[in-house]
């Protein structure tokens, strides 16, 4: 790994687990940022890492009256900020930072607090739909010319939208014409279309161990509790796509003739099913993220004004054991959050997490393609992560090379970067990398003990990776 040639300073917002262990693997790919590097956190649990690395750390809590205040003596012209926190708005710091001729780097799309949790607001305000379509209003306003700012690019989303690039090039040598890549989104999108890809799941299965179990009364996870507390109590939401024969009797369409989809129920009790190479079939719960949005956008193909083809896309999920125990308490609970806390990290014992890409119904069924990184690869990286922040981490580094790279591309998504340049800077840090066909499909299994109403003509369809509650039969 060769140092990139940036002379601006960098300030990091948020100093969690993802933050903690970005910072060393910024160093590796940044050349020395001693006196460059500010971290502004508002704990002080990333304290002792960021000094360690030679950065510069600040306890403050930003605020939408204090953020212009905390940061201008930060960032000037030329600088990067990599946003890491949540509860921060991104389209806030996303504006500052274009004021600044600053360039902008976050994992997820975030608002002020009060949205996510808040009984008062609609159901669709509550959704990650309503958050990015604010984004996407910024980005027409700033233009393509306006300082960089990439958005959602951790793991998922993130490198996620490269994994299915990597996908559908591997399934074209497979099953179609190959070798030429597509040139740009209408061509990616055809190519989509000619393969027959009906559905798309970002499947993750989170293996990871503790050598202490969880307690009662205990949220442990692999990752932020704050940030996946909110995931859990969101309306869950899908792209619903053009193959599909039956809407969700729960469902609701964000804007008509989007294609996205929010249900009247949480993610934390929506399940689906799911497969993995290394565990099989699995079921997960349907948690809201933005890429089953960005995705199925850029995937989408328009005839005359009218889309013709767009594929169902999803994200389903089943975090480590004793964070899917956590989940169901808190819901058991009424959704009263649990005392204690438990961000899983040295006392990991085994296990990894496996994040990929699903690409179903066309003529071999199902292909995934994604990262295998156990904990003892993850620890090779950085000593005290795990395999969960590591995919993260690596998502988050590829962006902000990739933005120093191309500094006037105005605010761009996952699908808006060039896959390969991202993919080479992340692969080193995701373990093994793997290409599956399956002949599984959500129907295994499914009639043999209690029988349901199924497509069985068409293995794919929502109605059949769906658990049976969320359809109203």
């Amino acid at each position: 790994m060769t140092g990139l040639d940036f002379e601006g300073r960098v300030t990091m917002v948020g100093c969690g687990s993802i933050g903690q262990a970005a910072l060393p693997v910024l160093g590796r790919h940044l050349g020395d940022l001693r006196g460059r590097l500010t971290v502004l956190a508002a704990d002080e649990s990333g304290r002792r890492i960021a000094e360690r690395c030679g950065a510069r750390f600040v306890h403050g809590h930003l605020t939408p009256g204090n953020y212009r205040a905390a940061l201008k003596s930060y960032v000037r012209g030329g600088d990067l900020l990599l946003n890491l926190s949540i509860d921060i708005s991104s389209v806030d710091l996303i504006r500052f930072c274009a004021e600044r001729d600053a360039l902008y780097v976050d994992t997820s799309i975030e608002p002020w607090p009060g949205v996510f949790d808040n009984p008062m607001l609609k159901l669709c305000q509550r959704t990650n739909f309503a958050i990015r379509a604010k984004l996407l209003d910024l980005a027409a306003e700033l233009g393509p010319g306006a300082p960089t700012a990439v958005v959602d690019h951790g793991a998922n989303p993130g490198l996620v939208s490269h994994f299915v690039k990597r996908a559908l090039l591997d399934l074209d040598r497979h099953i179609g014409q190959g070798p030429a890549a597509p040139a740009g989104r209408e061509e990616w999108a055809r190519l989509a279309r000619r393969l027959d890809i009906r559905t798309i799941q970002i499947s993750e299965r989170d293996t990871q161990v503790s050598q202490r179990p969880k307690r009662q009364g205990e949220f442990v996870n692999t990752w932020s509790i704050d940030g996946f507390v909110d995931e859990l109590m969101q309306p869950a939401e899908l792209s619903f796509g053009s193959f599909e024969k039956r809407r969700p009797r729960e469902a609701r369409e964000h804007r008509s003739g989007s294609g996205t989809l929010y249900l009247k129920r949480p993610g934390c009790s929506t399940f689906a099913r799911s497969w993995t190479p290394s565990i099989g079939g699995f079921q997960g719960m349907l948690v809201t993220h933005d890429e089953v949005f960005s995705i199925a956008d850029y995937l989408s193909v328009r005839e005359g004004g009218r889309r013709v083809y767009r594929p169902s896309v999803m994200f389903v999920y089943h975090p480590c054991d004793d964070a899917m125990l956590s989940a169901l308490e808190l819901e058991g609970n009424g959704w009263a959050p649990q005392v204690g806390r438990r961000r899983l990290g040295p006392d990991i014992v085994d296990g990894m997490d496996e994040l990929g890409v699903l690409l179903a119904g066309h003529e071999r069924n199902a292909y995934w393609y994604g990262s295998q990184l156990t904990i003892a690869e993850a620890r090779r990286h950085v000593d005290y992560a795990n395999a969960t922040t590591m995919q993260v981490v690596a998502g988050a580094v590829a962006a902000v090379l990739w933005a120093i790279r191309n500094p006037r591309r105005g605010v761009v998504e996952p699908e808006d970067l060039d896959h390969e340049a991202c993919l080479e800077t992340a692969l080193p840090y995701l373990g093994r990398m793997a290409g599956e066909f399956t002949e599984w499909t959500p129907l295994d299994g499914r009639g043999k003990y209690f029988p349901e109403k199924l497509d069985i003509q068409n293995p794919w369809q929502l109605q059949n990776v769906r658990s049976r509650q969320w359809y109203g039969d």
